[in-house]
């Protein structure tokens, strides 16, 4: 019997269109199926575009796609309740083409992404919430969605950090995400004029501007990070949080948010600025949330879906990991076309081609990294230290100045942080990094 297609794609965000393109540039039959009613409508983004891998598939894809800004300057800190330490990073070849990283709103690059998976040959089908996997004893063929079964010897999964069809199967055997293994993020929009954001953020015409800020401050034990970037004619404001410690804190989410834009850092940056957009949602935390395997008899996963997003407390990355590991599991798709084998022997091409291009090697690296990232202390002791130490060193009191041993001492002491504790901490921080 044959089959209706030669590999289905579920999931038109960055992996699964990515994915698609590719496969349609490599003459397969592909189906792209999106359970959301367009590609991008349900998407959402706090982070920044690093679009190396797209260069495989689209080359100059940065003059077509519906890009924002180009990032010519990142912040990273620490905020207390009213104050705020950080460090800027201005690198001039960033503000060279080809630009190395892009702030976008995925509601346009992802419809745009899709397109081009359309135009290369690709079947777009958009409002098709899959309801399961077509399970063949231990084989994944195809899909089945309100009762009529789609066939293909190979299934992407591509479907986002809370994979429906993966929960409760061999894929994924616990029935739900693991709360220590997943975050959740915030998003807002503020619509403010092109010109008053570069003269704001001190940009020329095109460029972009990034924050990410340690902010754990505004409710006791819960621990999360701020972000802030600059669009063409609007400002994503957000907050990636622990969902393990919200539990039990009497807080809301919505509650964190407003107190981080509320921050006087913030505040200034939003000045005049209108709310036009509020979103969320789940974020698969790095190598912890990886699936049982990222391959088997007939299937493969790609992106969030296979918790490929990377953080090592600086950055967070996982629309690039989304392109690549959507094109390696492309590659391999073809390999198995070609030969007539969707075997877990042969798809295990995949996970060699992740590890060969860097993506399993990142996360295997940084595996211990949540241990440094996830100490409560990071995000309550040491950002009241570093304030403390600033403010000690940086204001004019018109008393007599203190050496800097003792202004430290006086800052851990505020801070809360023994001399032990902070040895404790730098040993661990040399270990896990």
């Amino acid at each position: 019997m044959a089959n209706d297609f030669d590999v289905i794609v579920v999931g038109a965000g960055m992996a699964g269109s990515a994915a698609a393109i590719r496969l349609a540039q490599g003459g397969a039959n592909v189906l792209l199926l999106e359970r959301g009613a367009a590609p991008g409508v349900k998407n959402l983004s706090g982070g920044i575009l690093w679009g190396h891998d797209l260069d495989r598939i689209l080359p100059g894809w940065w003059h077509e796609m519906p890009v924002e800004r180009h990032i010519v300057r990142k912040r990273f800190g620490f905020l207390t309740s009213d104050s705020a330490v950080s460090f800027d990073f201005d690198d001039a070849t960033w503000r060279k083409e080809p630009y190395v990283a892009h702030s976008v709103l995925r509601a346009k690059t992802d419809a745009w992404l899709a397109q081009k998976a359309e135009e290369a040959g690709a079947t777009v089908v958009s409002s098709v919430p899959v309801d399961r996997l077509n399970w063949e004893g231990p084989r994944v063929h195809g899909v089945v969605q309100g009762g009529e079964t789609m066939t293909a010897p190979v299934t992407i999964l591509a479907d986002g950090a809370n994979s429906r069809l993966a929960l409760g199967t061999p894929i994924r055997p616990q029935p739900r995400l693991e709360a220590g293994a997943t975050e959740l993020g915030i998003k807002e929009v503020f619509r403010l004029d092109a010109a008053r954001i570069e003269e704001r953020f001190q940009l020329g015409p095109g460029e972009g501007h990034a924050e990410e800020w340690v902010a754990g401050q505004f409710a006791p034990g819960v621990m999360g990070g701020g972000f802030l970037y600059t669009n063409a004619d609007t400002i994503s404001v957000g907050l990636i949080l622990n969902i393990q410690s919200l539990y039990g804190r009497g807080v809301y989410s919505q509650e964190l948010i407003e107190q981080f834009r509320l921050h006087p850092t913030i505040a200034a940056r939003l000045k005049d600025a209108e709310l036009v957009e509020y979103g969320a949602k789940l974020i698969s935390s790095g190598w912890a949330s990886r699936p049982a395997a990222f391959h088997g008899d007939g299937w493969m996963v790609a992106g969030d879906a296979a918790g490929f997003v990377f953080s090592n407390g600086l950055v967070i990355q996982g629309m690039n990991y989304a392109i690549r590991t959507g094109l390696e599991a492309a590659e391999t798709a073809l390999t198995s076309e070609k030969a007539g084998d969707a075997s877990a022997t042969h798809l295990a091409q995949y996970d060699q081609r992740l590890e060969s291009s860097g993506v399993l090697s990142d996360f295997r690296d940084f595996e211990k990294m949540d241990r440094v990232k996830w100490n409560p202390r990071f995000y309550t002791a040491y950002p009241r230290f570093a304030t403390e130490l600033f403010h000690a060193l940086m204001t004019e009191t018109g008393d007599r100045k203190r050496p800097i041993r003792r202004v430290l001492r006086k800052a851990r002491k505020a801070a809360g942080l023994s001399t032990a504790t902070l040895l404790k901490d730098g040993v661990g921080m040399v270990r896990d990094l």
